[in-house]
């Protein structure tokens, strides 16, 4: 019996030098970079206000625009209205803006370098405390992320945040 007794101490130290480790939270990357589990999180749908360490976002509007020769066959435009409202101690960037869809391809936004740009309610660079402001973002997306539920990111790293705001299922419009 003594000599069981002795195995499972080993047993035990070695289950606990391969669960330690990955128990670690809230660290960074090798790299240097902040990871996920860093992070706060809200998440919410299309028409209503998601809020996360004062600051609140809501995208009502989302208009699809078929291509044209700038960005190629098979690729549309996704303009989605942001409303932003800061609250929070520091600025809002707009390009801390961005689309991802499930398989997490994620897409930056062309705000300005597009044909329809006058078209725009853009948003501005930064928005500071106690701002509120509705501005539109391009993106340029293959026709298939249309049904690859789509959402809205805002991640900051000054904020420590991230929210998503889903989208739904996208069609061109006529």
């Amino acid at each position: 019996m003594a000599h069981w007794n002795g195995w499972k101490w080993v047993l035990f130290i070695l289950i606990g030098l391969v669960v330690l480790p990955a128990c670690r939270g809230g660290e960074q990357a090798d790299n240097g970079e902040l990871q996920v589990g860093d992070f706060d999180y809200a998440a919410g749908n299309r028409d209503f206000q998601v809020a996360l360490n004062g600051v609140v976002l809501q995208v009502n509007d989302v208009e699809v625009l078929a291509g044209d020769v700038d960005i190629g066959s098979g690729y549309l435009y996704v303009v989605p209205r942001i409303n932003v409202t800061n609250n929070g101690e520091n600025p809002v960037g707009a390009t801390e803006f961005s689309l991802v869809d499930e398989y997490l391809n994620q897409y930056q936004s062309w705000q300005t370098s597009v044909s329809f740009a006058e078209t725009l309610a853009g948003m501005p660079a930064v928005i500071n405390r106690g701002e509120a402001v509705a501005g539109d973002h391009v993106f340029i997306v293959p026709a298939a992320a249309l049904q690859a539920n789509l959402k809205v990111r805002w991640e900051s790293s000054d904020y420590r945040s991230r929210i998503e705001i889903s989208l739904g299922n996208l069609a061109v419009a006529p």
